[in-house]
């Protein structure tokens, strides 16, 4: 009973328009009133302080400006010139190059909203140039830019291992696959696209050199990730201080070695990121008060007795799984929809024998298409104001996408091999 109300006033309130923060909030301090449960209202306050304590989470905020540092300036233009020299000459060649840029530079930011602002402020206007829709190219940036959490950095696999005390470093072992397994489903669709529109058939070949000199002027850049996942893989650092390498990297890349990012420049970026990291932190400070009353009230093995009452498959599991996470997709971010769920779903994932780390890799993927489904979708909107084109008309315009990215999530639900290969062979 309890559940179904905590559930009920959470999706009211969010659906009303309250503020994220305050709805999760109110969820958590309703039932103890409603329910006269005898909880100390002072223990909200110091489960909300202790939320936000542990020293692990300073991995976030410097995850965040690593990632604000490499998408400012000229990074992402000397991906896309790479991309452009390893995709352009196949068929829809310029749909493919935002697809591949996309994943590139998900490699380096972590950040699905970077990623869609760095790549989509180039591409958008050279695919309209070529003969693309231009509602269609800003769609195809929308969606590849979520790519950008499911290849590791990711910031809500990070939340997730954290929340979850599940490893970060499987984590992001397994979702390299399902990243790439996206991307090459985009890319698919960007194939068929140009072939039969004939906006864009491809056709001149990249030269050996000159794909090397795309390489070489990009490397610096693409050596963040392998200094990251290499520094983490090997055991030589944990997640946290790999962020802090990567903020030095980020610096000494930017500034010194392509100087497109000045010192004078630095204190706005460090006001933003830390703008987003306050955001970031509030909402695990709320979303742990909520997750102390669900731990308190059992509602984890209610749950667990309702599917399994319901059936003993664990498909069925992974049905509803994706069912919820696609619907809060829908009005949530990833951070918060991952840290609502992760505690409720991760003991009924091990009552099913279920890996945590694949599901991990589930959640990730719903969140990830969540993110360019209206009416909340991130980088939808940030698609939208880039190409000038309206949310609506956007999303009219990406059915194979949304196709693409369904079945695509389907496989890593259901052949847990796609991302736990990787995970067994560097176990």
């Amino acid at each position: 009973m309890i559940l179904l109300f905590v559930v009920a006033v959470f999706l009211i309130t969010v659906f009303l328009g309250m503020p994220l923060v305050w709805a999760i909030l109110l969820t958590a301090v309703l039932p103890i009133i409603v329910f006269d449960l005898g909880y100390p209202l002072q223990a909200l306050y110091l489960n909300f302080i202790g939320g936000v304590e542990p020293n692990h989470f300073l991995a976030i905020p410097l995850f965040i400006v690593a990632g604000e540092l490499m998408s400012r300036g000229g990074v992402g233009l000397r991906i896309i010139g790479f991309a452009r020299a390893a995709f352009g000459f196949m068929p829809g060649g310029l749909g493919m190059v935002v697809v591949g840029a996309s994943m590139i530079f998900g490699g380096i930011s972590g950040s699905a909203i970077a990623d869609s602002a760095a790549i989509g402020s180039v591409m958008i206007k050279n695919m309209a140039r070529e003969g693309y829709n231009k509602a269609f190219a800003a769609g195809l940036v929308a969606a590849a830019g979520t790519i950008g959490i499911i290849i590791p950095p990711s910031i809500p696999m990070l939340i997730y291992g954290f929340v979850g005390n599940v490893s970060v470093a499987d984590l992001f072992l397994a979702g390299m696959v399902p990243g790439i397994m996206f991307g090459v489903a985009f890319m698919a669709v960007c194939y068929y696209v140009g072939k039969s529109t004939g906006c864009d058939p491809g056709g001149r070949t990249t030269t050996r050199a000159e794909l090397w000199s795309s390489f070489v002027g990009t490397a610096p850049a693409l050596f963040m990730p392998i200094l990251i996942l290499g520094g983490i893989f090997s055991g030589w650092v944990t997640p946290t201080e790999a962020a802090a390498l990567a903020v030095v990297y980020g610096l000494v890349v930017t500034i010194f070695i392509y100087r497109d990012f000045r010192i004078r420049d630095l204190p706005q970026l460090m006001i933003d990121a830390f703008v987003t990291s306050a955001t970031v932190m509030v909402v695990i400070g709320a979303t742990t008060v909520l997750g102390w009353l669900i731990t308190l009230e059992q509602m984890p093995q209610v749950l667990v007795g309702f599917v399994q009452d319901l059936s003993s498959s664990p498909w069925v599991f992974l049905i509803l799984v994706n069912l919820v996470l696609l619907v809060l997709g829908l009005v949530l971010d990833p951070v918060p929809a991952i840290l609502l769920t992760a505690p409720l779903f991760l003991p009924t994932a091990q009552a099913f024998g279920i890996d945590p780390v694949h599901l991990g890799v589930i959640m990730t993927c719903n969140v990830a298409v969540g993110l360019f489904t209206p009416p909340v979708g991130a980088t939808l909107y940030v698609a939208s104001r880039i190409s000038g084109v309206g949310v609506l008309s956007i999303a009219r315009r990406m059915g194979m996408l949304y196709f693409a990215a369904i079945c695509a999530l389907l496989l890593v639900t259901y052949v847990p091999a796609v991302s736990m290969t990787m995970v067994h062979l560097f176990r």
